[in-house]
């Protein structure tokens, strides 16, 4: 039967004139990898697989046992609008070539085991809508090395010799055009994810007066959410490209400007009824959704190492641009970690929204520990009480998780092999910037 399906989808393919088969893969970081190879080679791959180096992505293989097998999986079919002649392409989960099982560090694994350990212990799904907060410049130069390091960057809506509608500082939500000069760029984003199978939400001007935007996808299983994030940030930064523009989804690429986040939407339940909701209780919550935050809460700050894994991340978590500094609860706010819309006029549909993490974040770690954190609160009955402060700097983040990681084991979900892995790549990049010179600690003390 499985051939049968794989021989119609072969059919599909060719009649759409497809030349070529692009297999992408997330590392552990969560980078967008791929290779691409020709259609004549489909079934072969299907069967077989293509191998990768593992050794060649940092925190997966040691150079001596380096082999992976990509093996594609067919549910994630789009046909890549950016490739030239027609491409078929798909996500693939990452095997080990000796025993054919799942490799232990594949990030996409580690989202599936997650999802089929609610299943197992709840009986129920998890489901994702991911805000994706980004900016966009007309120019960006930076680099450094011995004796320089600088970045520079140019945006559109600063852009001189042409009229302007400057956007005044904090003032850029849901602006309008003509000060909202890429009104059109985000429509043809948002006609991108659609072409390749990614249903948004909408899309707006961000806070951000120096080209801040924000798109809203549809909510999702937790698989497919982070599939969807992964791929809309590759999508985006291809058509910036064609655009001649700069995309980035750092924390906090302006000194100043507000950060940009990757709030998460979340709850358990179906795509007809949310279990956290509960019609007698108070803000329609139920004790489920309450437990379930305060599993998340109690276990933030270690969170944040998978949530928030960058130098850059803790740049943006400061006060006073709307970013979270607590692990806290609110009903309504904005500055909390998590909160619970007030807007929901379907209250059988109720949600949360977790406003910690950034898109440098790999989103099939992040998302799959963050409904860990939440099934470790239900599990243990967790209250929601005092509030813990959230790390200033990465490593705090890092020690937090040293400290505090039994929740993510439950399952067999994640494993210590990986943990220490996550460490371990994440300490080195803290430990590269910890060592250079700032620019500005020459203003500070060149002349001390």
């Amino acid at each position: 039967m499985k051939n049968q399906a794989v021989r119609s989808l072969k059919t599909k393919l060719r009649r759409a004139a497809t030349k070529f088969i692009d297999l992408k893969y997330a590392s552990l970081s969560g980078d967008l990898h791929h290779v691409t190879v020709p259609f004549e080679r489909f079934e072969k791959i299907v069967d077989e697989g293509v191998g990768a180096d593992g050794s060649s992505l940092p925190g997966y293989k040691a150079v001596e046992k380096g082999d992976m097998l990509l093996l594609p999986d067919l549910s994630t079919l789009f046909f890549d609008p950016f490739f030239e002649p027609k491409t078929a392409s798909f996500l693939c989960s990452i095997y080990s070539p000796e025993t054919l099982t799942p490799f232990q560090r594949d990030t996409r694994f580690i989202a599936k085991r997650a999802a089929q350990y609610l299943k197992k212990k709840l009986n129920t799904e998890s489901f994702y809508q991911a805000e994706l907060e980004f900016y966009i410049f007309e120019d960006c130069d930076f680099s450094e090395g011995p004796g320089y390091s600088y970045y520079q960057i140019t945006t559109e809506e600063e852009t001189q010799g042409e009229p302007s509608y400057p956007i005044r500082r904090k003032r850029g939500y849901h602006i309008s055009p003509p000060a909202d000069k890429y009104c059109n760029m985000r429509n043809a984003l948002a006609e991108i994810l659609s072409l390749c199978n990614i249903k948004s939400k909408y899309h707006h001007h961000e806070v951000g007066s120096k080209g801040q935007m924000e798109l809203e996808l549809l909510f999702t299983p937790l698989v497919k959410c982070a599939d969807n994030i992964l791929l809309a940030k590759y999508l985006f930064k291809c058509l910036c490209k064609k655009y001649k523009k700069y995309i980035t989804f750092m924390p906090k690429p302006l000194l100043d400007e507000p950060g940009s986040g990757l709030h998460l939407h979340q709850y358990l339940g179906s795509q007809k009824l949310s279990l956290f909701y509960s019609s007698k209780k108070e803000n329609y919550l139920s004790q489920l959704g309450l437990n379930y935050i305060a599993g998340i809460l109690h276990h933030s700050r270690a969170l944040c190492a998978f949530t928030n894994p960058s130098t850059n991340s803790y740049k943006r978590l400061i006060p006073g641009f709307e970013a979270p500094t607590y692990a806290d609860f609110g009903v309504g706010s904005r500055k909390t970690a998590i909160r619970l819309p007030k807007y929901l006029k379907n209250k059988r549909m109720m949600e949360i929204e977790y406003r910690i993490p950034d898109a440098t974040a790999n989103p099939y770690l992040a998302i799959a520990a963050i409904l860990l954190a939440g099934i470790d609160g239900i599990k243990n009955k967790y209250k929601i009480d005092k509030r813990g402060k959230l790390p200033t700097n990465v490593y705090e983040a890092i020690s937090a998780l040293k400290q505090d990681y039994s929740f993510l084991l439950q399952g067999d979900v994640f494993t210590m092999d990986l943990i220490e892995s996550w460490i371990d790549v994440k300490t080195k990049q803290f430990e590269e910037i910890h060592l250079r010179p700032h620019p500005y600690e020459f203003t500070l003390y060149f002349g001390a």
